[in-house]
């Protein structure tokens, strides 16, 4: 494979990273695929195009709307875990130490509006098989099969939203 110890994860096997912004219909509507195993989802994140764009304000989010049974806009943002900068647009969980009751509840709540991102994971691979197995190609085709599995997710969610 020629891969190198770059692609060995902390999981102990080689691997590259697919980060994804996912909206609350399954969808990718960002990707990020070919990193290396060992680099963290912040990483990847703080020197991805993306968070560049949102910061210089060429990426805006969709104005504030209203949530159903409700009447008060609410602003959009990224739901983020542990590993991520808290930013204006970025919600990540409480610190886990003396987390008041309210506090414990957001995040539970937080976890609850993340599973959406995993559920959408779940469903591409369940739906395209090919991510549950160990690829032999190169990292650089590994990640172009990952990109073109998440055009293809899409597409199915598209044409057959159901699952």
């Amino acid at each position: 494979m020629g891969a190198g110890s770059l692609y060995f994860s902390y999981k102990k096997f080689h691997s590259i990273v697919l980060l994804a912004v996912v909206h609350a219909d399954y969808k990718f509507i960002w990707v990020d695929v070919g990193a290396i195993g060992g680099a963290s989802d912040s990483q990847i994140f703080n020197s991805s195009e993306l968070r560049e764009c949102i910061e210089d304000g060429s990426i805006n989010f969709p104005p504030p709307d209203t949530l159903p049974n409700d009447d008060e806009p609410i602003e959009y943002f990224i739901i983020g875990d542990d590993a991520f900068p808290l930013r204006v647009w970025m919600m990540k969980p409480f610190g886990r130490r003396n987390c008041t009751i309210e506090e414990r509840i957001f995040n539970y709540r937080l976890s609850r509006a993340r599973r959406v991102s995993e559920n959408a994971f779940g469903i591409m691979a369940n739906r395209l098989r090919v991510l549950l197995t160990t690829m032999q190609q190169d990292p650089k085709t590994v990640g172009t099969i990952v990109s073109a599995c998440c055009c293809l997710h899409n597409l199915m969610r598209i044409r057959y939203p159901v699952n």
